[in-house]
C-alpha cells in the first residue's frame, strides 16, 4: 500500500477495490496493490488526496479530491480531472447521484454543486455553509439530505428548496445514512 491513511474505498462491478489514500490512489485485487495514475486537466501526472468515491448509475466511477476537485476513473491504471463546468471545483467533501442522473458535489468552500450534465447551480454558498457540508445521502423517494458539520442536517424534497430538519439543531453531522425501510440514520461528531 502507498499510504497507511486511507479515507475512503469502493469496489467496482468486476470486484476491484479503489483505495483513497493521503497522497494517493490504488486498486486492490485481492493479490496486490497498483497505483492509479492521475492526470490533470492538461494531461500532466497530478498529485492527490482523495476524499469519497461515486459509482454512477451509469458505470462511471468519479473521485473526489481534496485541493483539485473531482477525477473519473478512465480504467484500472489511469484517473483524469473532469474538464467544463466542474474543473474549477477544489477540495470535495461528498459525491451524491440522484435519481433524476444529477451529480451533487459537496465542495468546501464553495457549497453544494448540482451538475444536470450541462449546468451547475449551487447551494449553501454562505460563508459559514460553504465550509461545513460533510456528507451528503438520498433516500428511496429522492430526496436529498445535506449533513453540516455546524448546521446539522437539510432535506431538499424534489423541487422544493433545502430545509432544516429541526431535530438536528446545529449539531456536527459526520455521517447520514438512508435505510431502504425510509429511516434516517445520523451519526453525530463526538455526540453519538
Amino acid at each position: 500500500m502507498a499510504s497507511n491513511y486511507i479515507n475512503c474505498m469502493i469496489q467496482d462491478a468486476n470486484g476491484l477495490f479503489y483505495l483513497g489514500m493521503y497522497g494517493a490512489l490504488q486498486t486492490y485485487d485481492g493479490n496486490r496493490f497498483q497505483d492509479v495514475e492521475v492526470k490533470d486537466i492538461q494531461g500532466a501526472v497530478a498529485g492527490c488526496y482523495i476524499t469519497c468515491f461515486l459509482h454512477r448509475s451509469n458505470g462511471e466511477l468519479l473521485v473526489g479530491k481534496s485541493g483539485h476537485g473531482v477525477l473519473r476513473i478512465e480504467d484500472r491504471r489511469h484517473a483524469r480531472h473532469l474538464d467544463g463546468p466542474l474543473k474549477d471545483i477544489h477540495t470535495v467533501n461528498a459525491l451524491l447521484e440522484d435519481k433524476q442522473g444529477h451529480l451533487w458535489i459537496a465542495a468546501n468552500g464553495t457549497g453544494l454543486i448540482e451538475y444536470d450534465g450541462k449546468t451547475t447551480r449551487k447551494f449553501f454558498t454562505s460563508e459559514e455553509l460553504s465550509h461545513s457540508i460533510r456528507t451528503l445521502c438520498t433516500d428511496k423517494e429522492g430526496n436529498i439530505y445535506v449533513g453540516t458539520y455546524n448546521s446539522g442536517v437539510f432535506v431538499k424534497n424534489h423541487d422544493q428548496d433545502f430545509r432544516h430538519l429541526d431535530v438536528t439543531g446545529k449539531k456536527p453531522i459526520a455521517s447520514i445514512y438512508c435505510r431502504r425501510d425510509g429511516r434516517l440514520m445520523f451519526g453525530y461528531d463526538g455526540q453519538g
